[in-house]
């Protein structure tokens, strides 16, 4: 029942969310961005943590500060916000309430999610948007890719460590994960009906959303083998949480975000009119 409500909540929230964008009277201010990032931290890292990282936690922050370099080298500007939400730890050893509570955190980010990126787009309704997520913010944002997936202004998304992840979704995979045909489930789609955890996404929004899993996380490749010993429990949070930009895997999901947010306007125009200023053929 708890869960039921909770996402009964949560899809009213989105739903009034979108019935503003599909209904509002766009008027874009002078001040908006080229590209705006909204990420959402993951589980624990806006407690004492809020106020670093941009309030968005340290693998998302750092995946932002490697696109905004792409990108302002391409003479475009971005701005960033994050998600405001509790970002609830993970229970150890939690019973139901405990669970339910979780549970309540991500209804609680994927309504904000919602709600940040209506008021946004109202405001600057030109403007490129980027949804990322690490953990718990990643299951924050696949949550909102049903409904927000086919609006023109989100042009990427990012899903590192995804809890809500599919092996089948259509998704731009990155990560260790994807050397194991059928490995990479996520822990909610263990528990779907609890966890009421999200359908497979359609390949047009799959097509413009990267998921980062590493071979034997906790949360994005979930086995119950990982809970048999403390060692091995271990070794699967040490996974969860070794993101890293700086890696090649880090560079490669930062390089195609890049990628998919199309080329600058001063390189369309050059493209359209030639290397040499003529019109293109």
């Amino acid at each position: 029942m708890l869960s039921r409500l909770g996402a009964l909540s949560s899809a009213i929230a989105i739903g009034s969310a979108l019935f503003g964008l599909t209904t509002g009277i766009a008027h874009a201010d002078p001040s908006c961005p080229d590209v705006h990032w909204i990420g959402a931290a993951g589980s624990g890292e806006r407690g004492p943590e809020a106020t670093l990282n941009g309030g968005m936690g340290r693998v998302v922050y750092q995946s932002y500060n490697a696109v905004k370099e792409l990108v302002e080298r391409d003479g475009r500007t971005i701005t960033a916000e994050a998600v405001e939400y509790p970002a609830t730890e993970v229970p150890e050893d939690g019973g139901v309430l405990d669970w339910a509570n979780f549970m309540s955190s991500v209804d609680a980010g994927t309504a904000a999610l919602g709600g940040q990126y209506a008021g946004f787009t109202q405001r600057c309704p030109a403007t490129k948007v980027v949804l990322a997520g690490y953990s718990q913010g990643a299951m924050v944002v696949h949550r909102n890719l049903h409904a927000l997936g086919a609006h023109p202004n989100l042009a990427a998304s990012l899903l590192i460590a995804d809890g809500d992840r599919l092996p089948a979704d259509p998704t731009v995979n990155i990560g260790s994960v994807t050397s194991v045909p059928g490995r990479g489930k996520g822990v909610a789609q263990d528990w779907p009906i609890l966890a009421h955890a999200p359908a497979p996404l359609p390949p047009a929004i799959g097509g413009k959303t990267i998921s980062v899993c590493d071979l034997g996380d906790v949360v994005c490749d979930y086995r119950e083998e990982s809970e048999e010993t403390e060692a091995v429990m271990a070794t699967a949070v040490a996974i969860h949480t070794g993101y890293d930009v700086t890696t090649r895997a880090g560079q490669a999901w930062t390089s195609q975000l890049h990628q998919l947010l199309g080329p600058a306007p001063a390189a369309r125009e050059l493209v359209l009119a030639g290397a040499d200023g003529t019109p293109a053929e």
